[in-house]
């Protein structure tokens, strides 16, 4: 069956039916012209709102539909994450041809439920529309935080070590590698890497984990690429950064497959982007903190250079190789315009 066929309002009341939750703080959900829920006192708000558009994000070709939604909400939850925050509600907004399958918005909506589910977030609203150029799915992802223990792009000091969780560079990978092959990469040796880039895992516990110690004085995730980044922290702190490349965490996978093609894993960890790891600073005294907080959480938390004064001229980003030399950069990440 085709969504021509069915009908708006009969999407949204299947849309209600498979995403619609309760939640205590939760007056109105889907339904009525808008959401209404209550709001906790000494609580600030967070609202994030990001866009996948076919052609531009995914492609049709290799993105299962599931995995879709599932990135859609993903990237925004990260959001959430990187100011030290928990998500309580979504919108969520969908374009596409009134051609595609039922079964196609069927699988969207399971992607939807699954990271809602375990981010332990409501489906609120949101909107439907026909469109015949592409499929466009909008999310609006709406959290809260101690007003005090928000950790914003704005704090990193002199002084201060860089750390970045995970891995980088496996998503950049990942998308190459579908871009190669199609959807037949699923199945391929190189599939974590795949995965990876269709299906990121936002660091909600470990954004928690620093905000409510404190240990982070600026953060961000690693959305556009790491020096791209950074570059956006150290403007919003003005102050400028020294990376060890030697000491940017990279996965085994990555590291096999530039051995393997003869290619510059830097080009991977240092500005492929979409790796949705987070990107904080925070000084020297709270590194051991740092560690029994990567322990507790079975994340690794590497330190991978060190926050500097503002420079009068050049960049505010340098980049050293194992000897010490600075190396040119001439990509620092992925811009839409």
């Amino acid at each position: 069956m085709l969504l021509k066929d069915l009908g708006e309002d009969h999407i949204v009341k299947q849309l209600a039916c498979r995403l619609g939750q309760k939640h205590p703080r939760l007056i109105k959900g889907i339904g009525d012209d808008t959401s209404v829920t209550v709001q906790r006192t000494g609580r600030a708000l967070l609202s994030t709102t990001d866009t996948l558009i076919e052609g531009v994000h995914f492609s049709l070709s290799y993105a299962p539909a599931r995995l879709i939604g599932r990135k859609s909400l993903s990237i925004s939850v990260s959001d959430i994450a990187a100011m030290g925050g928990v998500p309580l509600f979504g919108l969520v907004s969908i374009a596409m041809p009134g051609r595609t399958e039922k079964r196609f918005l069927d699988e969207l909506y399971k992607g939807l439920q699954d990271v809602a589910r375990s981010s332990k977030l409501v489906i609120v609203g949101g909107n439907t529309a026909r469109f015949e150029g592409a499929v466009i799915v909008s999310t609006t992802v709406i959290g809260e935080a101690p007003g005090k223990m928000i950790v914003y792009r704005s704090g990193a000091r002199p002084g201060d070590i860089i750390y970045v969780t995970g891995t980088l560079g496996d998503s950049a990978l990942g998308l190459r590698v579908l871009q190669e092959r199609g959807i037949g990469a699923l199945k391929s040796r190189l599939k974590k890497a795949v995965i990876r880039h269709l299906d990121p895992q936002p660091r909600l516990a470990a954004g928690v984990g620093l905000s409510t110690a404190r240990l982070a004085s600026a953060m961000i995730d690693v959305s556009d690429g790491l020096l791209l980044d950074l570059k956006r922290l150290c403007e919003a702190s003005a102050v400028s950064a020294v990376v060890e490349l030697s000491r940017v965490p990279v996965s085994r996978t990555l590291e096999d497959y530039c051995g393997k093609e003869g290619l510059d894993g830097a080009q991977f960890s240092l500005s492929g982007g979409e790796d949705y790891e987070l990107l904080f600073t925070s000084p020297p005294s709270a590194a051991k903190a740092i560690e029994r907080l990567s322990k507790r959480l079975k994340l690794n938390m590497t330190p991978i250079g060190k926050i500097a004064q503002p420079t009068k001229k050049g960049s505010r980003l340098r980049v050293l190789d194992k000897d010490g030399a600075s190396l040119k950069i001439t990509r620092i990440g992925f811009e839409h315009f």
